[in-house]
């Protein structure tokens, strides 16, 4: 099968010696496969079983999706992705795990200038709230580059307990505190708040309402981070467009231009203040509160 595979692939072949000294063709893995591997550092290997298995089955079903706007995995499970996920631990795991391992990819952003200023932030430290942050690796990158900070993880009930492991792990556990809920439980009063790859999850009216909660818990100084991936405006070819398609196959959500979230953050009453470029086609988007209109005067 490798020879097979070789014939069209061209991986990285050496020379490998027996023990009785006869030479012999043999294969190794190049450093992209390596990610493959559980045991490395970089692993990609819940990626893959994740979009290589439950994810790709959903993909039989697209024309349906299509036809019918149903996500293909809602057709195929007769469930939704979050609710077929919450009844399966070990399945919820695989997909933590995952999104773990793609959270890599945005390695930048505890760099982002939000995060330096709040870091500098004097006497009293900031607070950053990961809004559905899964298992909080994200959370992680972004306290492990700034000890001065202090997080809040609001997740659902089982995703909390594996983030409070891996922060405790990780040496932030005393600077975070934690939130079992929905997104209408957004905790109130913090500095940072980041949605990362979440409103791609949802359709227009669901992303207005989870704006709108994240709006009404922050305070006027306070910044909102969103991680997504964006549609270019001119229509050329981007990554984002296979991820569209994904999202409409698995959970019904959607990738958007950046002009699309600031009409939905402004319904938020919200403004979008900029964007700052992540690799493989992400960007962060920084929303701040809109400045409310002065009463038209007598």
């Amino acid at each position: 099968m490798l020879g097979a595979v070789t014939r069209e692939e061209r991986p990285e072949q050496r020379q490998v010696e027996r023990p009785e000294q006869r030479p012999e063709e043999g294969f190794r893995l190049t450093a992209l496969g390596a990610l493959l591997r559980a045991d490395t550092p970089a692993s990609m290997r819940p990626l893959a079983l994740m979009y290589g298995g439950p994810f790709y089955r959903s993909f039989g079903e697209l024309d349906h999706a299509v036809r019918t706007g149903q996500p293909g995995f809602d057709h195929l499970h007769g469930e939704s992705h979050f609710d077929h996920f919450a009844r399966d631990p070990e399945l919820a795991d695989l997909f933590d795990r995952s999104m773990a391992a793609s959270a890599r990819m945005f390695r930048p952003l505890p760099a982002h200038p939000v995060l330096t200023t709040a870091a500098a932030q004097a006497p009293a430290p900031a607070t950053v709230v990961d809004v559905a942050g899964g298992n909080g690796e994200l959370l992680r990158q972004v306290l492990t580059a700034h000890p001065g900070l202090r997080g809040v993880l609001l997740e659902r009930p089982h995703a909390v307990a594996t983030a409070r492991r891996l922060l405790d792990a990780a040496g932030c556990g005393a600077r975070c505190a934690y939130r079992a809920g929905d997104f209408a439980d957004v905790p109130a009063g913090g500095d940072v708040y980041v949605l990362a790859r979440v409103l791609h999850d949802w359709d227009d009216d669901r992303c207005r309402e989870i704006l709108g909660h994240c709006a009404r818990a922050m305070p006027v100084h306070a910044d909102l981070l969103i991680v997504e991936r964006l549609l270019p405006a001119d229509g050329s070819p981007s990554p984002a467009t296979a991820w569209d398609l994904h999202m409409l196959c698995n959970v019904g959500g959607r990738e958007r231009r950046e002009d699309h979230y600031a009409r939905l953050l402004a319904d938020a009453g919200l403004r979008l203040d900029g964007r700052t470029p992540l690799p493989l086609g992400a960007h962060v988007l920084r929303a701040r509160k809109a400045p409310r209109p002065e009463p038209a005067r007598a």
